[in-house]
């Protein structure tokens, strides 16, 4: 609960970053102040593996790739926050990390009906949002949903 929460703060505090310094200086302090945190986390914690020669290449290429899919994954989430509301953000970021733990898991063969029903589940609860979320806009401006008439 507590990291959903810290998540959603922290892409509001990115939202704004862009909105005021530009995507790129907005998206690079934010992992300059990343990357300075950890290190002095690693340092207080003992850790000084990265202080020795050689270490940083003994590390698999794979494990890098996090930052990177986590820099796409930042810049994709500021551009949709501009687009809608918070809350829709964060349902369809949800959404598309239990797809992406689904195929995960799906791939390791450690999927049963129950995470398949509550993926499902949630997928209804996506498209649910989106068409009030539609009709809330729809009249907004003044027009009645198909729909509703």
């Amino acid at each position: 609960f507590l990291n959903g929460a810290l998540n959603i703060i922290n892409k509001m505090v990115n939202v704004r970053a862009k909105q005021v310094l530009g995507m790129a200086n907005g998206t690079l302090i934010n992992y300059l102040e990343g990357t300075v945190l950890a290190l002095a986390l690693a340092l207080l914690a003992g850790d000084r593996h990265l202080a020795q020669p050689g270490y940083l290449g003994s590390i698999p290429f794979l494990y890098y790739l996090g930052g990177v899919f986590g820099l796409v994954a930042m810049v994709l989430t500021i551009r949709g926050m501009e687009k809608v509301p918070v809350a829709v953000s964060a349902v369809v970021i949800l959404g598309g990390q239990l797809l992406a733990g689904f195929l995960m898991d799906a791939a390791a063969g450690r999927v049963g009906l129950r995470e398949l029903a509550g993926l499902c589940l949630v997928g209804a609860g996506v498209w649910w949002n989106n068409r009030q979320s539609q009709r809330a806009a729809q009249e907004a401006a003044g027009e009645t949903a198909p729909s509703a008439r």
